[in-house]
Formats: structure tokens, sequence, C-alpha cells
């Protein structure tokens, strides 16, 4: 019986352990981490496309904003599978991509606001500068 006491109240203890040291991005305090301060003016976007379908370059259009009111930022051809952008925060962006099937077009669109994620570190607010945001224009 006493035995059994004792391992209760040991796995009691390290479940109790286990629990309350868990701790989520927010509650971190590591002296050591590289801590960036200042919030980022520009992040990249990240920009994902499938290979074309009929092997002729996509068409590929970015806004400022959403599709229908936005401002044409960029628009070219390409080949690649990736293109980045490095971008002002806290705007919305939206890209196209065409792609050419047969007789037929495939538009795929993509949109989403551009945020610097933050995080606390010893009580001190922390940015992350390696934060992307990716745009998904694959074909499905």
């Amino acid at each position: 019986m006493k035995k059994f006491l004792k391992y209760s109240v040991l796995t009691l203890f390290l479940i109790t352990l286990s629990t309350s040291c868990k701790k989520t991005k927010d509650d971190i305090c590591d002296i050591n981490q590289v801590c960036y301060t200042e919030k980022p003016d520009e992040l990249y976007i990240k920009v994902e496309l499938s290979n074309s379908p009929s092997s002729e370059p996509i068409e590929v259009k970015m806004y400022k904003g959403y599709l229908e009111d936005g401002e044409l930022y960029n628009t070219y051809s390409t080949t690649e599978s990736t293109i980045y952008y490095l971008m002002p925060v806290g705007k919305r962006y939206t890209v196209t991509a065409k792609y050419k099937k047969g007789n037929d077009y495939i538009l795929v669109v993509d949109s989403e606001k551009l945020t610097s994620e933050s995080y606390k570190n010893c009580d001190e607010t922390c940015y992350d500068w390696d934060e992307e945001l990716v745009l998904d224009l694959k074909l499905k």
C-alpha cells in the first residue's frame, strides 16, 4: 500500500510539473535568444505557382489591395514555380495566375494581408523578421 501511494504521489507530481512548464511563444524568457525589438516595415511575400499545363509562360499579376478595386502593382509572364516580393507590412495583396490549358484559360487568385508577427521574450516585444506571407496559386 505504501508503495502504491508513493508511486501515485510521484506520478501526480510529474503530471503537474509537465503541464505547468508548458510555455507558449508568448511566455518565453531566453536571454540568449536574438530579439528584434523594431517592427519590420517590409516582409516577403512568397508566390507559389504550378508548372504550366501547356508549357506556355504563366501570366502573373500582383495588386495592392483587393482584385476588384486594388492598384495593379506588377504584371509579367514566368515559368518559375516560386516568386518573392519584398513589400510593405500592414497592407493586403492579391496575386492572380493565368494558366493556359488547351484552348481554355484557368485563373487562380489568392489574397491576404501582410502582417508582422510579434511575441514576448523576458517582458520585451520581439518581432519575427523571417516571417513571410505565402500566396498559393497552384493548380489543384
